[in-house]
């Protein structure tokens, strides 16, 4: 049976409902889901969640009028009975309807996981690099794999662009259906805490699930950062995960380790942690500006070898590293990874370089919290033969904690800084810019400039040629969020325009 028959919505909710309740739907068949009354197909079940942004409900007996099967809602304590008939058609109420909708997709969509080795990555950074370098991996090892994240879900090349980091329940698990349909047998995702939280996973089992690091984001949702850390921990039960693969070099992972669910097996990189026997090290670590070269053995294999690869910076070495131990805990020889590693390129907007002869080499990345902006400026001054300059912004709408800890950031580890716009959203840019200010010691030091793409030109026209430039905040977007305009705008691309504008200059001069 494929993902494309219909399916009894009776059979989708037993279990859920009394047998008398479900008797009343025998006859209904559905098609196909869907939370969202717009996109909405004749014979789908619509599902109305009360979220966030919109109560899904008011949609109900319009979805019914366009043609949905019936409609799926909370069951409340002032309803009367499971199966309600209204004049345009059923509406069934189900109870904890948002933790149910991971399992009721998995059903619908025939359980696509279990027909996948499932890979899950959280932490704060580091998630889409270490999901790319895994798919990657898996890909020239000659495994089809479907990736889901930021940059997109899909294969490697083929990527549809994504709203969330991760999806809602229902597309998650559709995502999953078409990845067995197109002959996957790896999927690997980026997990992040709203997905976690949200239940957005809830009914998945990952084969092997990773943890890069923990530090200050989302706290505009979760409120602070023991519950933020409590929403990535719940990856890491046996609930969700059969192996377990952890930055030993993370406090959390001391913290988590001291209650670990015996069921879960564990594996530790970057460095070993006392009662886990596995774990993952590199040694003997060389940055040069083509990349890194480092020494990397296993525990329990007693396995080593060279690594050598064209990504940048003891973070990225990290992301390496949790890749290399994801796949070691899957079943693959480290020797075997090894070898392949030269291949590996660096992922879109991630610490991504742009070089030209004579001129400073300018780097995309997407750090936009305070902690990755540090690591990036770390990372790439071991690399910095003259000035380190960095350029970037804050989000708006989003936590302002952290804005003055990013401005603190630049101030202490780069060379020069500029201050931009990034996402304004529907704040002033200004007060943005002011609320960074708050971080610096320095303020007659730092540049402002709010149009980013003047900032930019600001930035990589003063470098001199051994200077390196960071563009921070954006990666791999491609567009701008100021006010009510959603603006086309990707940075990767301006970048070596404004490069090229230079070389012609220097050439002309």
């Amino acid at each position: 049976m494929s993902q494309q028959d219909p399916m009894l919505l009776s059979e989708l909710l037993s279990g859920l409902l009394p047998e008398a309740e479900l008797a009343k739907l025998e006859q209904i068949k559905i098609n196909g889901l869907s939370l969202d009354s717009r996109t909405l197909c004749e014979g789908w079940l619509f599902v109305a969640l009360n979220g966030s942004l919109s109560d899904g409900r008011i949609y109900s007996a319009g979805a019914l009028k366009q043609g949905a099967s019936a409609v799926l809602s909370e069951l409340t304590a002032d309803q009367s009975s499971y199966v309600e008939l209204t004049d345009a058609g059923f509406i069934v109420h189900v109870a904890d309807l948002v933790a149910q909708l991971s399992r009721l997709a998995g059903i619908f969509y025939r359980q696509p996981s279990n027909k996948l080795t499932l890979i899950g990555v959280t932490g704060t950074n580091g998630k889409t690099t270490v999901t790319q370098l895994i798919a990657q991996w898996l890909e020239l090892l000659g495994h089809r794999t479907y990736t889901l994240g930021t940059l997109g879900n899909g294969f490697i090349k083929q990527l549809e662009p994504s709203i969330n980091t991760t999806l809602n329940a229902i597309d998650v698990q559709r995502h999953l259906a078409q990845a067995v349909t197109a002959g996957a047998t790896y999927a690997v995702m980026e997990v992040s805490s709203h997905g976690l939280a949200l239940d957005r996973v809830e009914d998945l089992v990952f084969d092997v699930a990773a943890f890069t690091n923990l530090s200050r984001d989302h706290l505009d949702f979760h409120g602070d950062m023991a519950q933020y850390a409590a929403a990535k921990q719940m990856m890491f039960s046996a609930k969700y995960c059969v192996k377990a693969v952890l930055n030993g070099q993370d406090p959390m992972t001391k913290q988590w380790l001291k209650q670990w669910d015996p069921q879960v097996e564990v594996s530790c990189f970057n460095q070993r942690m006392p009662d886990v026997e596995d774990y993952l090290v590199a040694t003997d670590v060389q940055y040069h500006s083509g990349g890194i070269r480092a020494t990397v053995a296993t525990a329990t294999s007693q396995q080593q070898g060279q690594l050598d690869c064209q990504l940048l910076g003891a973070f990225n070495l990290e992301n390496i590293l949790a890749a290399l131990n994801v796949l070691t805990s899957a079943g693959f020889a480290l020797n075997n990874l090894l070898a392949l590693a030269p291949q590996l390129m660096p992922v879109a907007g991630r610490m991504e370089a742009f070089t030209r002869v004579g001129h400073p080499t300018v780097v995309v990345d997407y750090a936009h919290t305070g902690d990755a902006l540090v690591k990036a400026l770390q990372a790439l001054r071991v690399h910095c033969d003259n000035e380190l300059v960095v350029m970037f912004g804050c989000g708006g709408d989003r936590d302002q904690g952290k804005r003055p800890l990013m401005a603190a950031a630049a101030e202490q580890y780069a060379d020069k800084v500029i201050f931009t716009q990034d996402n304004s959203r529907s704040e002033p840019p200004q007060l943005i810019i002011d609320q960074m200010f708050a971080g610096i010691k320095a303020p007659a030091a730092i540049t402002v400039e709010l149009t980013r793409t003047k900032a930019v030109q600001l930035a990589v026209n003063n470098a001199q040629v051994n200077d390196i430039v960071l563009l921070a905040g954006k990666g791999h977007e491609d567009y701008q969020l100021l006010g009510d305009q959603r603006l086309d705008y990707d940075e990767r691309v301006w970048a070596q325009q404004v490069l090229a504008q230079r070389m012609i200059r220097s050439n002309d001069d």
